[in-house]
């Protein structure tokens, strides 16, 4: 019983833990779903009304934030486990700038879709420094 428990012990360890992902695993998949979501979503334009920052919101929400939660249900590696985090943080505050930008332009409200765009700037850029961290090559582009 104990060389059986051995046995699949080692196996888990081959596996990279028993079910879980592999460091260039864990990158291959977020990768994979980060490109979905580019092939889908368009850049947001440099709008002329508040309307088409609706249309754009409106559109790349849904879409972001079903990559999102998809990446989220990803499991790292133990050794990415911190440096994913950073990086789906920084994730969580650009989908929480789409949500503002998407509000301030419904209510037509200058300072808070200029707010939002520069939390929209922000995030993305520290969300594209994590992802280079963990070596996503795709996700933060």
């Amino acid at each position: 019983m104990i060389a059986r428990l051995t046995v699949v012990a080692a196996l888990c360890v081959v596996l990279a833990g028993c079910g879980g992902l592999s460091h260039a695993g864990y990158v291959s998949r977020a990768d994979a779903i980060c490109s979905a979501y580019t092939a889908a979503a368009k850049p947001l334009p440099k709008p002329k009304a508040y309307t088409q920052v609706l249309v754009f919101v409106d559109k790349d929400l849904p879409l972001y934030q079903a990559a999102l939660t998809k990446l989220e249900a990803l499991k790292p590696p133990s050794q990415d486990r911190a440096d994913a985090e950073t990086w789906l943080a920084q994730d969580r505050r650009v989908a929480a700038a789409l949500r503002a930008l998407g509000e301030g332009a419904l209510r037509h409200n200058y300072p808070a879709v200029t707010t939002a765009i520069q939390t929209l700037l922000s995030a993305g850029i520290a969300s594209s420094q994590a992802a280079d961290a963990l070596g996503l090559q795709v996700c933060g582009r």
